[in-house]
């Protein structure tokens, strides 16, 4: 991994995607799957009992995360997919700034351990994306 690419992984430009994770409903077969495709190595970070964030890595460097849905998302249908993440500067400013526009809040902002503040939005076509402010 060059130089360049490894700062912009760790500073991203405001406004730039920074960060994605695949939510899925068999976290083992996506590991699998996922490191034998790209030849990704996994670190796994304890979320709580019996749950694990999978770093997805490259040369030891982040590059996306895998994680198991919640049975409740699964139970109401919602598929598994890759969430995108962009760059901002203040999740609370960015919630206020996508209503004033016509997109919908769909988990307010909260503080994630020590990444940063998110909000999960849903632009006026219906695509999701999250709004991240790094610590």
């Amino acid at each position: 991994m060059t130089e360049a690419r490894r700062s912009e992984l760790n500073n991203p430009a405001l406004g730039s995607f920074c960060w994605v994770e695949l939510a899925t409903n068999d976290q083992s077969a996506a590991k699998k799957f996922y490191t034998q495709l790209f030849n990704w190595s996994i670190k796994a970070v304890p979320m709580g009992a019996d749950s694990f964030y999978t770093m997805l890595q490259i040369e030891g460097n982040d590059v996306a995360a895998l994680y198991q849905q919640q049975k409740e998302q699964q139970s109401q249908g919602v598929p598994p997919h890759w969430m995108t993440y962009v760059a901002v500067a203040d999740a609370d400013q960015a919630v206020s700034k996508a209503n004033s526009l016509g997109g919908k809040v769909i988990l307010a902002p909260f503080d994630v351990f020590d990444a940063g503040r998110m909000a999960v939005l849903q632009d006026p076509t219906g695509a999701h994306f999250v709004s991240l402010a790094g610590t």
